[in-house]
């Protein structure tokens, strides 16, 4: 066997990689599958801001928030964190965890309810790596599967998401 350092892995590796530490995780855990979640706003087929994590069992751990610069301060990035608790919540999720860097958005994880419960610093150099965690409500009775990927957002989700006054109880810089 031979060890090969690679600086532009093929993606389908890293999958295969990914992959095989799922099924060893849901069958070690009996929780079902990971499940993809993913809310987009686009502006002519465009992206211009989202969301993306997944669900296991009933945790949730949102991995990317980005909103494009010229729409910051809209409350966009509120807007898609109270989406995607909602969904997660819909799928039965009693908490969701979100990783972000000290130079990042911190205080807007703080605005919305999260507790920083990690840090690690100088990680890189000159910034720590912060860990919040916020507490869900889910429903009372959890959905018999998960959502497919080729199904719409639920209602709740889709409400928070087309909101006709945006505006509406925002909270300033979210």
């Amino acid at each position: 066997m031979e060890f090969h350092v690679e600086d532009h892995p093929d993606p389908l590796d890293i999958e295969v990689l990914e992959a095989q530490i799922r099924r060893e995780a849901s069958a070690a855990m009996g929780l079902g599958d990971e499940v993809d979640l993913a809310i987009f706003v686009r502006d002519a087929g465009r992206v211009v801001a989202g969301i993306s994590g997944w669900t296991w069992g009933d945790c949730c751990e949102l991995q990317s928030l980005w909103v494009e610069p010229s729409l910051r301060g809209r409350g966009l990035a509120t807007r898609l964190i109270a989406a995607a608790e909602a969904e997660a919540a819909a799928r039965g999720c009693s908490q969701t965890l979100h990783f972000t860097y000290a130079f990042q958005a911190w205080a807007l994880y703080e605005r919305n309810g999260y507790e920083l419960v990690g840090r690690v610093e100088d990680f890189p150099s000159g910034t720590d790596v912060l860990w919040y965690r916020k507490r869900l409500n889910p429903p009372k009775s959890r959905p018999s599967r998960e959502r497919s990927r080729s199904e719409k957002p639920s209602e709740n989700t889709a409400a928070l998401m087309t909101d006709p006054n945006p505006e509406a109880g925002r909270r300033p810089g979210g």
